[in-house]
C-alpha cells in the first residue's frame, strides 16, 4: 500500500511537527506501507501569490482583477503543482490543524484533483481555528465536496463541531504527540529552560537558568522583512530576532526538538512549543487563550497547564496513541 502524506508548509515550524508525528502514527498503524511524503509549500505559496495579487490596486486599475482573491479556484492556485498530483497512491493523509478556510483555500484545488482519481482522503489530528458559524459552513462544504470519510481530530471541540460531517471518526490526540516514536534527540551537555513567545511579552521568571529562546517562523526575519512586519518594528510593537539574548532559529526540525526534549521548563504561548516539550517527559506551561487550547483538555496531564509548569502522564499518554492507532486502522479499512 502506498499512503502519501500530504505536508503543510513549515513557514511556521510547528508544522513541522505534526507532519513528523502524522508519520510515526501511519508507521505504527501500517508498519509495511510505503509512505511518500510530499510538501504542501507549492500551495501556501500560490495562495501568497493569489493575495498579494489581491493588494495590487494599481494592477486591478490596469485590467488585471481576477475577481476574489480568496476562491479556492483561483487561477493563480489552479496553476501550482503539487507532486502529489504525479503519483499513485491509496490513499492520502492530511494532518493536522486544517479545518480552515485557509488551509482548504490553499490544498482545495490538489485536494480535489487526488479526488478526481479516486484516491480517498483521510485527515488525522484535525483541529480548527474559529470555530465559528462561518469556519463550519466552509469546511462543510469542503468535505462534501471531496466526498470527506474518515477523520480522526485533536480535541473534542473539533470532533464536537465536525464529527457529523463523515462517515467514520474519532475523539483523538494531536499528530505531535507522536514525536518521540519518530526521533529522539541526545541529550544537551548544559541545562537551559525555553522560553518561545511571539504573542505577548515573555514573562519574568525569577530564578531560572540560562534561556534560550527559539522562533518557530524560521523563514521570516532576518531573510526577508514584510512590510507589516517592518512596520511593527519601527513602532516599537516588534523586537527583532537577534536582539534578544540567546535567540535561535532553524530551518531543521530536528533542532527545534533537541531544545524542547532538552529543557528544563518551557513555557510558551505556542502550542507546539508546549507539546514536542511534553511528549518527551519535560514540563510546560502555556500562556495563551484560544480555542485551540482545548486539546490540552484532551491529552492525560496532571495539573492546570496553564498556571504552572506540568508534566504528561507518560503511561496514559501511551495509551492514547495506540488507541489511536488502532482508530486509524479502523478508520482507513473503512475507505480502501
Amino acid at each position: 500500500m502506498r499512503i502519501l502524506l500530504l505536508r503543510t508548509w513549515t513557514t511556521n515550524i510547528g508544522n513541522g511537527f505534526i507532519d513528523y508525528g502524522a508519520r510515526a502514527m501511519l508507521e505504527r498503524a501500517f508498519p509495511d506501507a510505503e509512505i511518500v511524503e510530499t510538501g504542501g509549500y507549492p500551495n501556501h505559496a500560490a495562495d501568497t501569490a493569489a493575495l498579494w495579487r489581491g493588494t495590487r490596486k494599481l494592477e486591478r486599475m490596469a485590467g488585471y482583477s481576477e475577481g476574489d482573491y480568496e476562491s479556492p479556484t483561483h487561477r493563480l492556485r489552479r496553476n501550482a503543482v503539487n507532486i502529489s498530483e504525479l503519483l499513485d497512491a491509496d490513499l492520502a493523509v492530511l494532518p493536522g490543524c486544517v479545518l480552515s478556510r485557509p488551509t482548504f483555500r490553499k490544498y482545495f484545488e490538489t485536494l480535489r484533483r487526488l479526488r478526481e482519481r479516486d484516491i480517498p482522503i483521510v485527515i488525522v489530528g484535525g483541529g480548527g481555528e474559529e470555530y465559528d458559524a462561518a469556519e463550519r459552513n466552509d469546511v462543510a462544504a469542503v468535505f462534501d465536496a471531496l466526498d470527506i470519510e474518515v477523520l480522526l481530530t485533536r480535541d473534542r471541540t473539533a470532533y464536537e463541531a465536525y464529527s457529523d460531517l463523515v462517515e467514520y471518526r474519532y475523539d483523538g490526540i494531536d499528530c505531535s504527540l507522536f514525536l518521540a516514536d519518530r526521533y529522539q534527540p541526545p541529550a544537551a551537555n548544559q541545562a537551559f529552560d525555553v522560553h518561545t513567545f511571539d504573542k505577548q511579552a515573555e514573562p519574568d521568571i525569577e530564578g531560572t537558568a540560562t534561556i534560550i529562546r527559539p522562533d518557530h517562523a524560521p523563514f521570516d526575519e532576518p531573510y526577508h522583512f514584510p512590510v507589516g512586519e517592518r512596520a511593527r518594528e519601527l513602532v516599537g510593537l516588534e523586537t527583532p530576532l537577534f536582539e534578544t539574548e540567546n535567540a535561535f532559529v532553524s530551518d531543521l526540525v530536528t533542532d527545534y526538538l533537541f531544545l524542547y526534549a532538552n529543557a528544563d521548563v518551557v513555557r510558551s504561548d505556542r502550542i507546539h512549543a508546549c507539546l514536542p516539550a511534553l511528549t518527551y517527559g519535560n514540563r510546560a506551561q502555556f500562556y495563551f487563550d484560544t480555542p485551540r487550547a482545548h486539546l490540552f483538555d484532551r491529552v492525560p496531564i496532571d495539573g492546570d497547564v496553564t498556571s504552572e509548569p506540568i508534566r504528561f502522564d507518560m503511561d496514559a499518554l501511551e495509551r492514547e496513541k495506540a488507541a489511536q492507532v488502532a482508530a486509524l486502522e479502523e478508520g482507513i479499512a473503512t475507505v480502501l
